[in-house]
């Protein structure tokens, strides 16, 4: 570890003490320096350690690995459509057709634009619905993971009498997890600080500060999908 991480850790472990302390000193007079106990932890360890992440990653490739066979399959498709409409259109142009052969080539080219448009759109509508759900499968197994580390460490820190647990690995500014990972509930001092806080509060609010009705509901732009070939 080197001299800048170990300062890092030791102001974090210093400035958690201090709140505690101060804390505690606010709620409980008893409390001291001497009576608070500190932990740590190494979220990132615990995370990447976890065999339950190692198994989330897994399935999470298998779920990667085969929506892109299937969006493979669905490009494949898209690309054989526009050879037929490239053959149809050659065809089309060939000035030994008749009238009537010429007619029935350019319905034939006609076709196969909408079938191209169709394909197209099916392949970014699968794109935009898979991208959107692998997102919410990641976010999904990764909170589930990370609540129950963090379950695991609340209940060390309630059973071993700890009054602060911090992260020592920095992980929670990446994975939104607070600096401290578990602080007794006697150190909460919401209530008085609410208390102090509504202590003027008028009888009823000024029609200023009451929040509006309705919010506006947000705009949505339709997806325009790219077009195929003209004819």
């Amino acid at each position: 570890m080197t001299d800048i991480t170990m300062k890092t850790h030791r102001f974090t472990l210093t400035f958690i003490v201090a709140v505690a302390v101060a804390a505690g000193g606010w709620v409980a007079p008893a409390a001291s320096a001497q009576g608070a106990k500190i932990g740590a932890v190494e979220m990132r360890k615990l995370y990447e350690d976890f065999y339950k992440t190692k198994a989330a990653q897994r399935s999470f490739d298998e779920s990667v690995a085969a929506y892109r066979k299937d969006h493979q399959q669905r490009v494949n498709d898209y690309n054989k459509l526009n050879e037929e409409f490239q053959r149809l259109r050659e065809e089309s142009s060939n000035p030994a057709l008749t009238q009537e052969k010429r007619e029935q080539k350019a319905k034939a080219v006609n076709d196969k634009v909408l079938e191209l448009r169709k394909s197209l759109e099916a392949v970014k509508e699968f794109e935009q619905n898979s991208q959107q759900y692998l997102n919410d499968l990641r976010r999904r197994q990764n909170d589930a993971i990370l609540k129950e580390i963090l379950d695991a460490v609340r209940k060390k820190g309630r059973d071993g009498a700890y009054t602060v647990i911090v992260d020592s690995s920095g992980f929670g500014t990446a994975a939104g997890i607070p600096m401290a990972v578990y602080a007794d509930e006697k150190l909460d001092f919401t209530d008085v600080v609410l208390k102090e806080l509504n202590a003027n509060a008028p009888a009823s609010l000024p029609s200023s500060m009451l929040p509006p009705a309705t919010l506006p509901s947000p705009s949505t732009t339709p997806r325009t999908p790219a077009p195929a070939p003209a004819p």
